[in-house]
């Protein structure tokens, strides 16, 4: 890769992460998301309730994402290519994930 596309890249990069203004690496980014799924329980604590929103949520990324992170193309892949019971599957297992990162000190 030259200098130029590399430079082009990376710019590409940094304004779709300014854009959307989220976190630059996946630490954060999860921990951005259990504090989602922690608001979300105090709304309604169904478990129905909060995969719906973890549903909307990864919906929303999956329009809005960057893809230059392996993280989040792999997110976004599997999302865009997942049927509507998998995507179900796949939103309450993030919201296990999640969770469990919401529970850790």
């Amino acid at each position: 890769m030259n200098k130029g596309t590399e430079q082009k890249s990376e710019t590409r990069l940094d304004a779709c992460i300014r854009a959307m203004d989220f976190f630059q690496n996946w630490d954060e980014w999860r921990q951005s998301l259990s504090e989602i799924v922690l608001a979300a329980r105090e709304i309604d604590s169904s478990d129905t309730y909060v995969a719906e929103v973890m549903e909307d949520v990864i919906d929303f990324l999956s329009e809005r994402i960057c893809h230059d992170s392996p993280e989040e193309y792999i997110m976004s892949e599997l999302w865009d290519h997942a049927n509507e019971n998998e995507r179900m599957i796949l939103a309450r297992m993030m919201l296990r994930l999640f969770e469990h990162d919401a529970n850790m000190p």
